[in-house]
This record gives C-alpha cells, sequence and structure tokens, in this order.
C-alpha cells in the first residue's frame, strides 16, 4: 500500500468534507442534542444522495475509499451510521435495506448505537449472520451521554443471510469501528491541540512545555499509526489477521487519547461548553463495540497462531 492518496482519493475526500461542513460538526451535533443526539436522517439522506456509502461496491472505488469516508464522517461527528452502512451493508446483501441499519453480535446484552432508530439490524453470530427487522414496540431509547443515540432491540430469530460468513462480516465491522474511533480521535486531539496553543500559564501557551510537547507526540503517532493500519486492512481487503491488527491499535490508541485529551485542557475539558466531549465520549462506545464479541486482540492472536500451525 502507498502511504499516499491519489487523486480521486484526494477529490473524494474534498467532496465529502464540503457535504459535512454544511450538514455535520459540533454544532450540528449540538442541535441534535449534543451528547444525547437523536438520528440525523438528513446527514443520512445527503451521503446515500451523493453516493458517498456506495464506494465499497462502486465501479473505481473499494474498500479503501469506503473507509475513507467513515474515518472523514465520523471526524466531523456524524450522527449517522457510516462504518457499518459504508463498509459492512454492501459487503454482506445485494440490496441495500430501507433506513438506518445497525450492528450486534449475537450474545451481546445492553444498548447498541442506533438501536431505537435501526429498520434493519445485522446479528453477528459465531458462525452465522443474520437480518433482524425489529418493530418499533421491540425497540427502547436509552439516555446516555456517548455522542450516539443508543437504543436496545428484542432480537428475534430473522433471516440468514446464507452468502455470508459471520467471520468475514466480524472482519468488515473491526475495519468500520477502527476508521471511526480513528476519525473520532482526530477530533479529539485536533481541538487538543488547539486549546494547548491558546491557553497561557506562566506568560507562555501550554502547548510550548515540554512535558505536553512529548504527550501531544506521543498521541499523534498512535492516531497516525492507527489510521494506516485500518486504511490498510481495508485496502486489502478486510482479511482477519489484518482488521484484527488494525482495531487492536486503534482501541490501544484509543484509551490513551480519551485520558490525555482531557487531562491537556483541565476543567475546561469537563464542561459541556467546550466541544470535547463531543468526540472524546464516543470513544468509551466505540471500545465497548469494539469488544463485544471477541476482543480483537485474541482474535489477532488466533490468527496470528493458525497461520504459524498451518
Amino acid at each position: 500500500m502507498r502511504f499516499a492518496l491519489n487523486d480521486d482519493q484526494r477529490g473524494l475526500l474534498d467532496a465529502i468534507t464540503t457535504l459535512l461542513q454544511r450538514h455535520a460538526g459540533p454544532d450540528r451535533m449540538r442541535s441534535l442534542g449534543g451528547s444525547q443526539p437523536s438520528y440525523d436522517a438528513e446527514l443520512d439522506h445527503a451521503l446515500t444522495e451523493g453516493g458517498y456509502l456506495d464506494c465499497l461496491v462502486g465501479p473505481d472505488t473499494g474498500p479503501l475509499e469506503a473507509a475513507l469516508v467513515t474515518e472523514i464522517a465520523a471526524q466531523f461527528l456524524a450522527v449517522a451510521p457510516v462504518g457499518v452502512r459504508s463498509l459492512v451493508v454492501p459487503a454482506l446483501l445485494t440490496e441495500i435495506p430501507a433506513g438506518p441499519v445497525t450492528i450486534t453480535s449475537e450474545n451481546r446484552g445492553g444498548p447498541i448505537r442506533y438501536g431505537a432508530d435501526a429498520r434493519t439490524v445485522i446479528v453477528i453470530g459465531d458462525a452465522e449472520v443474520r437480518l433482524v427487522h425489529p418493530p418499533a414496540d421491540e425497540t427502547r431509547r436509552c439516555v446516555s451521554n456517548y455522542g450516539y443515540p443508543m437504543g436496545t432491540i428484542d432480537i428475534v430469530d430473522g433471516t440468514i443471510v446464507s452468502e455470508a460468513s459471520a467471520e468475514a462480516a466480524l472482519a468488515f465491522w473491526q475495519v468500520a469501528l477502527a476508521a471511526e474511533l480513528v476519525g473520532t480521535m482526530t477530533a479529539a486531539l485536533d481541538l487538543t491541540l488547539e486549546y494547548v496553543r491558546q491557553r497561557k500559564q506562566f506568560g507562555r501557551a501550554v502547548g510550548s512545555f515540554q512535558a505536553l510537547q512529548h504527550r501531544l507526540a506521543e498521541m499523534s503517532i498512535l492516531v497516525e499509526g492507527s489510521r494506516w493500519l485500518a486504511r490498510e486492512a481495508a485496502w486489502l481487503g478486510m482479511p482477519v489477521e489484518a482488521s484484527a491488527a488494525a482495531l487492536t491499535q486503534v482501541t490501544t490508541a484509543g484509551r490513551r487519547v480519551l485520558f490525555e485529551t482531557h487531562q491537556m485542557t483541565g476543567a475546561m475539558g469537563f464542561t459541556t461548553e467546550y466541544d470535547l466531549h463531543l468526540s472524546s465520549m464516543r470513544i468509551p462506545a466505540l471500545l465497548l463495540e469494539a469488544e463485544s464479541m471477541i476482543s480483537p486482540s485474541r482474535r489477532l492472536a488466533a490468527a496470528r497462531w493458525s497461520l504459524a500451525t498451518s
């Protein structure tokens, strides 16, 4: 993989960035409810109409472009299930279902992102993938501060997707989560960098202090390494080992970014008036989802052990 985007990929990012600047971002998220937002049907429609959610199966695009769309949408705090729709749905289904689509694992309990809004739920089991269309009276909206509309669903039998394997579906889901976490961490880190440049202490910007510069550099390396592992896994077509390796790295980076960005912004970072929580509080929700079926590090170890002994 080349560690530089080509002209078409840069053009794709420029175009979707223009759309997201109009339809997403902190102000839009606050208008939808802030850390307890409602599903953004308007943004979802704009992305669908623009063809951005179909890059995985486009004639001149593919998995990497779908991952780029997922990453930049997360960076702009999109309140729509972009990762699932752009990376998982086209990989599993020949017909795209209408309305919001979300994803969960068979053994997971508790709320899931977009659970109360989804018209279709992809359920990944140990050996099969099912589609569930929950009736509205079987979904319940949950109160949370994790930056997504959360809800619980009564999982019924559903329809088995015969052409989809659980292992492949999980790999696509892992890359979608990795790309979302990268975009979310980027938003949190960018805001923190802006803060430490402006916040002064002892007559100097706190970002000029060497101790903070070292920690910021470490965070930057973690996020950038995560970015390219996620993109590489997509570019390779989501093989099990690369997908698990990407998400293992990204979850490790996510925990560090969550801690450090709030430490560096001090009391300001804990106020709802400041935008940091709009991105940082999404990180725990994504980390929990990443661990909901099998931890990515265990999946990575199993994949490498299998390769070593085959």
